[in-house]
């Protein structure tokens, strides 16, 4: 049986900055992580490699950061039928220029559909590899690579990333 505490102490900074660069919202992240470690909890017995733990938990965030995603965007067309205004959380840490480029990508991300904003930040905020992309999305090398070439399109096209030299 593995120790899950010392497993929590070991990964959780990672895990809760992963969660915050999925979800863009550092008290959804918080709740994020910990409903992550609650499933974690819960299916610990499933692991059976302690060496795979770290892609493990991340994977169980990953899914938990989705699931968020998905239902702030359902409660985004909850509050526009109902004309209730989202709040704004502005960053007063960051500086201006690096502040509105997030910002930017954030908005941008949240536009794409979740399983391509997900393998975006995966592969390019906290860079993973392409496979460890694919084993946390559950999915074949082939599908993140998909969702990741879509997702930079997308991005490039609301000129959130520079064109390259091909595309312009």
């Amino acid at each position: 049986m593995m120790d899950f505490s010392g497993l929590v102490a070991t990964h959780q900074r990672g895990l809760l900055a992963l969660a915050r660069r999925l979800v863009w919202d550092s008290e959804d992240a918080r709740d994020v992580l910990q409903l992550a470690l609650a499933d974690a909890w819960a299916r610990r017995g499933s692991l059976k490699d302690s060496r795979a733990a770290e892609a493990w938990l991340r994977r169980i965030v990953v899914h938990r950061a989705m699931s968020c995603l998905r239902r702030r965007r359902v409660w985004k067309v909850i509050g526009a039928l109902f004309l209730v205004e989202p709040e704004a959380a502005p960053d007063p840490d960051e500086a201006l220029a690096r502040a509105t480029h997030l910002a930017a990508l954030a908005a941008a991300l949240e536009g794409l559909p979740a399983r391509q904003a997900t393998a975006f930040s995966l592969r390019y905020l906290e860079g993973l590899s392409i496979d460890e992309v694919a084993f946390a999305l559950d999915c074949e090398r082939g599908t993140a690579r998909t969702h990741l070439q879509r997702a930079v399109v997308a991005l490039r096209a609301r000129g959130v990333l520079p064109q390259t030299e091909e595309n312009r």
